[in-house]
């Protein structure tokens, strides 16, 4: 372990992010319970009974793990490590990213939905912006707008990027648990395999 060579606030942001990541662990364990119970998404909108809810709770700490801006930001907690990890913490990382790596790529293709081009980063940020702010409508009307305009496979392309989104960030978890010489939570199932 060498989390004395962070500074107090990269300390401090290892431990948000595993508050974070202990959130999304529980969320997205209840968010797998319902999509094996049948989840449907109808008109562009998740219509199973209480779903919404278990979205939404997964969506909150992806969100946080996912923004560029935020401290608790995957790409910055891998950073953070790489620069003072032991040789068996960067094998840890080099696997998440080979694991990250096919998200990205995901994000960063485009569909073509109803003869317009869009990226599923942009499906992606629009549809959770959404989700985790659903009591705001100037949060919630972009997303409405896009779906009213593209369908239905806009909800199923973001909350899929989501759930993979919620696995990675478990995973990552385990890595800076890892690192700080801490108990290690069991993995989230990956619907990837």
């Amino acid at each position: 372990m060498k989390e004395s060579q962070l500074t107090q606030a990269q300390q401090a942001n290892l431990r948000i992010f595993r508050g974070i990541a202990a959130e999304g662990r529980t969320a997205l364990e209840a968010f797998q319970e319902d999509a094996s119970a049948g989840m449907r998404i109808i008109k562009g909108f998740i219509e199973s009974a209480g779903a919404g809810d278990r979205v939404r709770n997964m969506c909150i700490p992806v969100r946080r793990a996912y923004l560029k801006n935020d401290p608790v930001n995957m790409g910055r907690i891998v950073k953070m490590l790489r620069a003072v990890g032991p040789p068996e913490i960067q094998e840890r990382l080099d696997q998440f990213e080979r694991n990250y790596a096919p998200i990205q790529q995901e994000l960063d293709s485009a569909s073509i939905l109803n003869d317009r081009r869009i990226t599923h980063a942009e499906m992606f940020e629009v549809w959770i912006d959404a989700v985790v702010f659903h009591e705001i409508p100037a949060k919630r009307q972009p997303f409405l707008t896009m779906a009213e305009e593209l369908g239905k496979a806009v909800e199923g392309i973001a909350l899929h990027l989501a759930e993979r989104m919620a696995v990675l960030l478990v995973e990552l978890d385990g890595v800076v648990a890892g690192f700080s010489g801490e108990h290690e939570e069991s993995p989230a199932k990956s619907d990837e395999g």
